[in-house]
């Protein structure tokens, strides 16, 4: 049997309108996750794998870079500190907390400190390292804050980014190794050594997706070796052998959800089809959507000309797709692209999880790869069971029982036919906080059983291109309708359909149509016209309506929809247009429910 594995990377785009990060979880992601996934692949020899990302993820990426580098070649401290553009890196260049300048945001760095530098996963990322467990619990106490100092903080800060260091770092970095071994009264050439150690690793790490480390320099050559910084033993041991294969693929700019720019009310058809609740937008048709959905495409043929990545091969923004969407994806030329197994089933009339006779022989539709209509474009769906397995339950496992595990249930699927074609897509950054030393030995462990099965054929995606392709079309399943959905219980009811979600369009909406309004006018120039329309792409991003709504950690909702609503204030700004009240009026509401993993991802079927 063929196994696509298909790892998904992405965040919105967290940059406020002066530049500012205002949430870390690009670098911090970038260190802990986006730059092991592909390492992992690479040092188990006869893997093979495929990691998708999207531009908006870069673009944030080589900004860090870029900025993290100018800061560290600034003399002056004050400077530097300023130009670094994260308030949760910028402690690392303090000489003291006294020379906190501070903002209208921030006017204590201490007890921000106690606060954002908790932010960790306690029971996996804290409580392995019993000097960070200790100044954790005890920044939790506010009545102890008076008789902290400042070696304390510091300490804090310089925990906190390594507990989220990737494994490749932790392990075999010397410095890092260093830092972890002294544990405490951490010094300003500690801090200043720890961001010299990020920078170096989050630019190789861009280059392992062929992205240039920082914005309008080349990009590298091909994919390449395994970094500098690692220790010399394990570098002549990884050299040794022959490496695991990746590639690269793109979502569509900005991550929106493309069915609904195209068509708002194309929602209600699958919220039928799944039997949930919804509630319709109260206007008819997102103004330019077809305009929109356009940009986010056409941007991404400039990233595949800067990176060694294919346009080829795409995973639509949360496997969201309509029979429009698709329609589209054919005109751009590509390939071949996934959705989840739910959007099948609703497609079909039938569980594609069940067998049926077909084409001679007893098959599981989930498992056939199909072809739109009397196209090109090939379409592969998600097994939810297996990707909702590593998502949600192995974390709980030991890491070789977990990986058995898994090669048994896809052992079990190859017994019943051997032309199957399995395909698991899921979230490539969250998931690890959950596990055991950051899923190291989970899926060092999978890749290397799966590697050395003779019933499992890893695949990329090109090569699932060229076996499905002509003149071996005959092999897929012909598809001439989808209902539109997603890959989470294949409705699109995680971004539209309930009342918050509803309000957050119509403002996109109004937003979008005085920004028409004015570029119509004549009265915008270049400039402003560029950045509304980045602004306007930017709020279109799947992220903000995911969180919104009553089933959402109230935190989250906040921490996100003040950044949306940040966006269209902007839009409207540039576009000459008084700012509506509504734009300075939160969206958020909550149940209070507490949602698995913090709702920061979600399982492709209810339990």
């Amino acid at each position: 049997m063929n196994l696509i594995l298909w790892w998904h990377m992405h965040q919105p785009d967290y940059r406020g309108t002066d530049g500012e990060f205002m949430l870390p979880w690009v670098y911090l992601h970038s260190i802990k996750d986006y730059i092991d996934m592909p390492l992992y692949v690479m040092s188990n020899s006869g893997m093979k794998a495929n990691i998708n990302i999207t531009p908006v993820l870069i673009d944030q990426w080589q900004d860090y870079n870029y900025f993290i580098e100018k800061a560290l070649l600034e003399e002056n401290t004050d400077k530097a500190v300023n130009i670094l553009p994260d308030t949760f890196l910028r402690p690392l260049l303090l000489k003291k907390l006294d020379d906190w300048k501070g903002n209208s945001n921030i006017p204590d760095i201490r007890a921000w400190m106690e606060d954002h530098y908790r932010w960790a996963n306690y029971e996996q990322m804290v409580c392995r390292f019993e000097e960070y467990k200790m100044i954790y619990d005890f920044a939790s106490f506010e009545a102890s804050r008076k008789y902290l100092n400042e070696a304390f903080y510091f300490d804090l800060c310089v925990w906190f980014h390594l507990s989220w260091c990737g494994e490749c770092m932790k392990r075999y970095d010397p410095v890092i190794e260093l830092l972890i071994a002294k544990g405490s009264n951490f010094t300003e050439s500690d801090r200043r050594l720890l961001l010299k150690r990020i920078l170096k690793w989050m630019k190789y790490g861009l280059s392992l997706y062929g992205f240039p480390a920082v914005k309008g320099e080349p990009a590298p050559a091909s994919f390449p070796f395994y970094p500098e910084m690692i220790k010399k033993s394990r570098l002549e041991e990884l050299n040794s052998r022959k490496k695991g294969e990746y590639e690269v693929t793109l979502s569509p700019h900005y991550h929106p959800i493309m069915p609904l720019l195209l068509d708002i009310n194309c929602g209600e058809i699958s919220a039928q089809m799944t039997g949930i609740s919804y509630e319709p937008v109260n206007f008819e048709k997102y103004g330019g959507g077809m305009e929109s959905a356009k940009r986010h495409m056409d941007s991404l043929k400039g990233y595949c000309r800067q990176g060694k990545t294919k346009i080829k091969a795409l995973w639509p923004s949360e496997g969201a797709v309509s029979s429009q969407y698709l329609d589209m994806l054919r005109e751009y030329g590509i390939d071949i692209c996934a959705s989840g197994e739910e959007v099948l089933s609703s497609s079909l009339g039938i569980d594609a999880h069940k067998p049926v006779f077909s084409q001679g022989k007893s098959i599981i539709p989930l498992y056939e790869v199909f072809k739109w209509k009397d196209t090109g474009l090939k379409i592969i769906f998600r097994d939810s069971g297996l990707s909702d397995l590593i998502g949600f339950t192995y974390a709980k496992w030991r890491g070789d029982d977990a990986a058995n595990d898994l090669v048994s249930k896809l052992n079990s699927i190859d017994d019943f036919d051997k032309d199957s074609s399995v395909t698991i897509i899921l979230d490539g950054e969250n998931p690890w906080e959950y596990y055991y030393e950051n899923g190291f030995y989970f899926l060092n462990d999978l890749y290397s059983f799966l590697s050395s099965s003779v019933k499992i054929n890893p695949m990329l995606l090109s090569e699932a291109v060229g076996l499905y392709g002509p003149p071996d079309e005959h092999k897929c399943i012909k598809l001439d309708n989808v209902v539109p959905g997603s890959w989470v219980n294949g409705n699109l009811r995680m971004w539209i359909g309930e009342e918050q979600k509803n309000k957050a369009w119509a403002m996109l909406n109004d937003a979008g149509k005085a920004l028409s309004d004015s570029i119509k006018s004549g009265k915008m120039n270049e400039e402003d016209t560029k950045i509304a329309v980045k602004n306007l792409m930017a709020a279109e991003g799947s992220d903000w309506f995911w969180w919104l709504g009553p089933d959402s950690p109230l935190f989250s909702q906040s921490s996100m929809e003040k950044i949306f609503r940040e966006l269209l204030r902007n839009i409207y700004l540039k576009a000459g247009k008084p700012v509506p009240e509504e734009l300075f009026e939160s969206l958020s509401s909550t149940k209070n429910l507490i949602a698995e993993h913090g709702g920061i991802m979600k399982r492709g079927r209810e339990q």
